[in-house]
C-alpha cells in the first residue's frame, strides 16, 4: 500500500520506515504494561490527515493501525514527527526518543545486524550508509573518519517538511546503542546540528580502541566470514520479517478476540433483559439442547402480581406509570438474580419465576431458595410503598406471592419466529392459583413445598381453599411476615446456592 497526505492528494514521500514506529513501540512495552496505541497514534489514525492507497481496489482509506505497525510499510517525515511527539507526551520523558534509539538494537534492527559484532564497532559504522537506506530516505550519511576508537559521521537531512530535533534524538541513541551490540560501550557527542543552524549534524562517536593484534584478527576474520555473514544477515532479515508479521499477528488476533468478548458480554446483557440468565449462558456457551428439549421435572413455582393495579395507575400520567413499574421490576428482578431464579416472563404485572431448571440442586435448596426469594421481594416492596407515598402516590402498590412445589413440563415453547423458556402443567396452575387466593402483602404456598422449608420458615395455616381444576381442596400456610416472626432470609451478599441452605 502506498501512503497519501490529504493536503497533497498524491503519494507522500517515502521518508522512513515503519520500523521507527516499531521502535518507539517496542520501548514503550519495555516502559508501560501496555501500550496506549490510541494517544501513540493520537493525530494519526482517524483524522484524516494522512491516508494509504488500497492496491487492489485503488481507493484512498484513512491510516490505520495495521499499516504502521508493518515494518514494511514507509510514512512521511510529518507522520514519523508526531509518532515522536506523542511517545515523549505518553511518558512524560523528553529523552524518550534518545532512550529508544539506545533500545532499538533489541528490535529487528538489531538482530539483522547482530553478526556484524564478529568484525567490531568499525565495521558496523562502515556498513550505517548501507543500513540507513534501508530504512530511511530522508537522509544521507558519510562517513568522514572511522579509526581504531573514533568515528565522524555527517548526516545530510534532505529539505522536506516534518524533520525535527527528535530525529536527532533517535539517531544519537541508536550510535550509543552500537556498544551494546558490540559489548564496548560507546559514548556520542554531537559536534554539530542542523537544528542548530548548522549545515549537516555530526557526530563523534567514540569507543575503547583495540590492541593492534585484536583488530588485525578482526580483519582477519571479517574477510574470512563475510560471505557468510552477508547471507547469514540476509536469511536472519527474512526471518525477522516473517517474525514480525507474525508478531503483529498474533497481537492483533488477541486484540480481535478481546473485542468479541467485549461484544459477547454486552449481548449477555443485553439478552439478560429479556431472557432468563441462566440461560442466556448456556445459549452463549452452545448448550443448546438442554433448553431446547421438553423433560418433566420436579420444580418450585412462584407468582406474583400487584392488587389492584389497573385502578391504581388508571389515575397516572404514562410517565409516571412507566417510571414506576421500571422501578418495581427492576428491584425485582435483582432480587430474582440474588436467588438464581428462572424469570420465565412477565405478563403485564404479573411475574413467573421458577426454581429446578435449567440449573438444578435438589428439592430443598430450590424450595428454600424460591421463599426466601418471596420473603425478600415483600420487604423491599414495604421500602418501595414509603418511597412511593413520600412522592403522592397515596394508594402504594401491594403484591400477593403464591408459590407450589411440584412436577412440570419445562423447555422451549413458542414459534420458529418467537419463543420462550417457560414451564407448564398443573402444578404450575396450582401455584397461580395460590396467588390470587393470597392478601395482599403476604406469601401463600403449598403444603408440598411446606414440608421442605417448615424446618427453616415460620408459617400457620390458611386451611383448605377451593382451586378450579383439582377436585378436591387445596392444604395453603401463610409465611409469617411479622417482625416478631420473620424467618431468617439468607444475606444476599453470601448467597450460594445449595451451600447456605442446609440440608
Amino acid at each position: 500500500m502506498g501512503a497519501m497526505t490529504l493536503a497533497a492528494g498524491r503519494p507522500m514521500e517515502r521518508d522512513a520506515s515503519c520500523i521507527n514506529i516499531l521502535t518507539c513501540e517496542h520501548y514503550l512495552k519495555t516502559c508501560l504494561t501496555t501500550v496506549p496505541y490510541d494517544a501513540f497514534f493520537s493525530g494519526i489514525v482517524g483524522h484524516g490527515h494522512f491516508l494509504v492507497t488500497d492496491e487492489e481496489t485503488g481507493k484512498l482509506t484513512p491510516v490505520d493501525e495495521a499499516y504502521l505497525l508493518e515494518a514494511g510499510n514507509w510514512i512521511s517525515n510529518e507522520l514519523l514527527s508526531k509518532i515522536y511527539r506523542n511517545t515523549v507526551k505518553i511518558l512524560d520523558d523528553p529523552a524518550a526518543i534518545y532512550n529508544a534509539g539506545r533500545n532499538i538494537f533489541k528490535t529487528a534492527v538489531g538482530t539483522q545486524v547482530f553478526l556484524m559484532r564478529l568484525a567490531g564497532v568499525r565495521t558496523i559504522i562502515d556498513r550505517l550508509p548501507r543500513e540507513n537506506a534501508k530504512f530511511n530516505q530522508n537522509r544521507t550519511i558519510k562517513i568522514v573518519k572511522n579509526s581504531n576508537g573514533l568515528a565522524v559521521v555527517k548526516i545530510f537531512w534532505d529539505p522536506s517538511p516534518g524533520i525535527d530535533r527528535h530525529f536527532c534524538d533517535m539517531n544519537k541513541g541508536v550510535y550509543e546503542g552500537l556498544g551494546k551490540l558490540t559489548g564496548n560501550p560507546a559514548t556520542v557527542e554531537e559536534k554539530k546540528c542542523r537544528f542548530k543552524g548548522d549545515e549537516f549534524c555530526e557526530y563523534h562517536i567514540r569507543w575503547r580502541s583495540k590492541p593492534f593484534y585484536a583488530r588485525f584478527m578482526d580483519i582477519i576474520r571479517y574477510r574470512i566470514s563475510r560471505e557468510s555473514l552477508e547471507e547469514l544477515e540476509r536469511r536472519i532479515e527474512e526471518i525477522n520479517t516473517i517474525r514480525l508479521r507474525q508478531e503483529r499477528t498474533i497481537e492483533l488476533r488477541t486484540r480481535d478476540l478481546q473485542q468479541q468478548k467485549n461484544m459477547v458480554d454486552k449481548a449477555q446483557r443485553f439478552l439478560s433483559r429479556y431472557v432468563p440468565s441462566q440461560l442466556v449462558q448456556k445459549v452463549l456457551a452452545g448448550e443448546v439442547e438442554p433448553v431446547r428439549d421438553h423433560s418433566r421435572r420436579k420444580l418450585t413455582l412462584f407468582f406474583s402480581d400487584i392488587k389492584d393495579f389497573t385502578p391504581t395507575t388508571d389515575a397516572m400520567e404514562p410517565e409516571d406509570m412507566g417510571r414506576l413499574l421500571n422501578e418495581y421490576f427492576a428491584s425485582m428482578n435483582d432480587i430474582i438474580q440474588v436467588y438464581e431464579g428462572t424469570l420465565a416472563n412477565i405478563t403485564g404485572d404479573a411475574l413467573f419465576v421458577f426454581f429446578g431448571a435449567p440449573d438444578r440442586t435438589d428439592d430443598r435448596d430450590h424450595a428454600l431458595r424460591c421463599v426466601h426469594m418471596a420473603i425478600e421481594m415483600q420487604r423491599r416492596m414495604k421500602e418501595l410503598q414509603q418511597k412511593w407515598f413520600n412522592e403522592g402516590i397515596e394508594q402504594p402498590l401491594r403484591i400477593r406471592c403464591g408459590i407450589n412445589t411440584g412436577m412440570a413440563t419445562v423447555g422451549s415453547f413458542g414459534s420458529r419466529q418467537r419463543s420462550e423458556y417457560s414451564a407448564m402443567g398443573m402444578q404450575v396452575n396450582l401455584a397461580s392459583r395460590l396467588e390470587t387466593a393470597c392478601k395482599p402483602g403476604g406469601i401463600l404456598i403449598s403444603h408440598s413445598t411446606w414440608a421442605l422449608v417448615n424446618d427453616r420458615i415460620s408459617m400457620r395455616p390458611h386451611g383448605l381453599i377451593e382451586v378450579k381444576g383439582f377436585s378436591r381442596p387445596i392444604r395453603a400456610y401463610e409465611v409469617c411476615l411479622g417482625d416478631d416472626n420473620d424467618s431468617d432470609p439468607i444475606n444476599a451478599t453470601q448467597f450460594r446456592p445449595g451451600k447456605n441452605l442446609p440440608n
